[in-house]
């Protein structure tokens, strides 16, 4: 068997720790490039949660609104307070839901305060038109009390709602629209 002598022990000893101080390092970049990539995803994942909670508390906003709306029109005895200058408009006069205009001072109606929203949800109704009831034979009158349904004869006005709410950032906003009738 052959042996090595001290100086050539001591120069194998030298390189082998050279090597697995390299083999650590190069382990060691590994690591931290994973660490960083998952901090990375995490991050983004945190991102997307937040975006679509605060989409969340827009549309709450928005059907808050909407609700109000239909609150309003149920007390409506006649269509006589539409124009085409809003919140209340003739048909055809309706603003463009997706200008920033629309949402500011007298083109829509602030529904009332909302907890968690940028802005303060906002509305405009438009008279859409008239129902004609068929006198019972198969018409919207055959509904009976539902959604909108008031007694009395007469024809059943129908009325396109619009609402908009803010998340709480005021980034993310939803746009809801909706159709009611009431016969006045």
């Amino acid at each position: 068997m052959h042996r090595l002598n001290s100086a050539q022990q001591f120069k194998f000893q030298k390189k082998q720790k050279g090597v697995a101080l390299f083999v650590s390092l190069v382990f060691l970049l590994i690591l931290s490039v994973l660490g960083v990539s998952s901090m990375n995803d995490t991050i983004m994942q945190g991102k997307m949660a937040s975006a679509i909670q605060d989409g969340n508390v827009a549309l709450q906003g928005a059907e808050t609104a909407l609700r109000v709306a239909e609150d309003a029109i149920e007390d409506f005895a006649s269509t006589s307070g539409f124009t085409a200058i809003g919140p209340l408009y003739t048909q055809g006069s309706a603003p463009d839901p997706f200008a920033a205009t629309t949402w500011t001072g007298n083109a829509s109606r602030e529904a009332g305060v909302v907890a968690g929203q940028a802005d303060q949800p906002r509305y405009f109704i438009e008279l859409a038109g008239t129902v004609v009831d068929l006198g019972g034979d198969g018409g919207v009158s055959e509904v009976g009390n539902g959604y909108g349904a008031s007694g009395g004869s007469g024809d059943i006005k129908t009325f396109r709602i619009v609402a908009r709410g803010t998340g709480g950032t005021g980034i993310s906003q939803r746009i809801v629209e909706s159709f009611y009738g009431k016969r006045l």
